[in-house]
């Protein structure tokens, strides 16, 4: 018995099938079997090449992962009513070998906010050497977002997401050199705008989130199931507890993902470890066309460290069929 599914990544017909026997030595043919793909090349029976193992075969997989891991130097201080995001803990040069997969492994992506200010006129938001103009219209909100409408098709197309991060802000997701790269000029009336990482607060690109790729990618059409592994330690405060919140966010628009997780400081243990689960279910999903991040919140009424310990997120996903890279 067989059934077919569509590999886009090698368009060809991959069909899973339980019993071998009648399976058809047609070149070009690959079917799933016994976890393994197996290539039929046209020359030999197909009971055959099972038989001898003169097929070319390669292993299919049903998951794949990416894990960051760092130590720093010295404690990070989380002022009350401040957020840290768990990404900017790393650089790519921080993954474990043992926990990231070759096939499908993950990268973090860089981020920069660009908060429009003025009341009218036009502007040139230059992006990568390129000026695309904003013109005011009736609110610096309503500008950002014709702005996006206007030129976030063409930007795609250089790997340059633009997003609607709310209110007059605009938010780019690009490699660091095009982020950094982002700039505004007036050019008639005050529009004009601001330029700053909301996670350090610092007027550079940050690394701060991950996006999945799925377009082009052996499991496009695919749903795909994703479990988040997030530890960190907060320095024991030698008193009161205090309550602080962890969440999965989107970072188009900073939306938490299901709900906050409740995180508590207390005089005893600070190591934290906590899990998520999630999913990206088409090419059009916020982690593809925006990706995700993990939040601490604080708002406990006074500041927190985050101790000089390990740090670390691990992504694991799993596809909805087995999948050949």
């Amino acid at each position: 018995m067989a059934r077919d599914i569509k590999n886009t990544a090698y368009n060809v017909r991959l069909d899973i099938v339980n019993d071998p026997s009648g399976l058809k030595n047609e070149e070009g043919s690959m079917y799933f079997y016994n976890g393994k793909v197996y290539y039929f090349d046209g020359t030999n029976p197909a009971s055959e090449l099972l038989d001898s193992g003169n097929v070319v075969s390669t292993d299919a997989v049903n998951h794949g992962s990416t894990q960051w891991s760092n130590t720093p130097v010295a404690p990070t201080t989380l002022l009350d009513g401040n957020v840290a995001n768990g990404f900017t803990f790393f650089t790519n040069a921080d993954k474990v070998a043992g926990g990231t997969t070759s096939y499908d492994e993950y990268n973090i992506a860089f981020g920069i906010d660009l908060t429009l200010t003025g009341t009218s006129g036009t502007a040139n938001i230059n992006v990568a050497g390129v000026d695309y103009l904003a013109s005011f219209n009736s609110s610096l909100d309503q500008t950002a977002q014709d702005w996006i409408a206007a030129y976030e098709a063409t930007l795609k197309a250089l790997n340059i997401n633009v997003l609607y991060n709310g209110g007059s802000t605009i938010r780019f997701c690009a490699n660091e050199a095009n982020c950094n790269s982002v700039a505004i000029t007036t050019v008639t009336g005050d529009l004009n705008g601001t330029r700053i990482n909301p996670f350090t607060g610092v007027d550079a690109a940050a690394g701060d989130h991950v996006l999945i790729p799925y377009t082009g990618k052996a499991y496009e059409g695919q749903r795909l199931h994703h479990n988040f592994r997030v530890n960190f330690t907060i320095v024991p405060s030698g008193g009161a507890t205090q309550t602080l919140a962890l969440s999965l966010r989107r970072f188009a628009d900073d939306s938490i993902i299901g709900s906050e997780i409740l995180v508590f400081r207390t005089a005893d243990e600070g190591a934290q470890q906590f899990n998520f689960i999630s999913y990206t279910n088409g090419v059009d999903d916020p982690f593809v066309t925006g990706g995700f991040y993990f939040a601490l919140r604080n708002d406990s009424g006074v500041d927190v460290d985050i101790a000089a310990a390990n740090v670390g997120i691990l992504i694991q996903t799993y596809y909805q069929k087995p999948t050949l890279f």
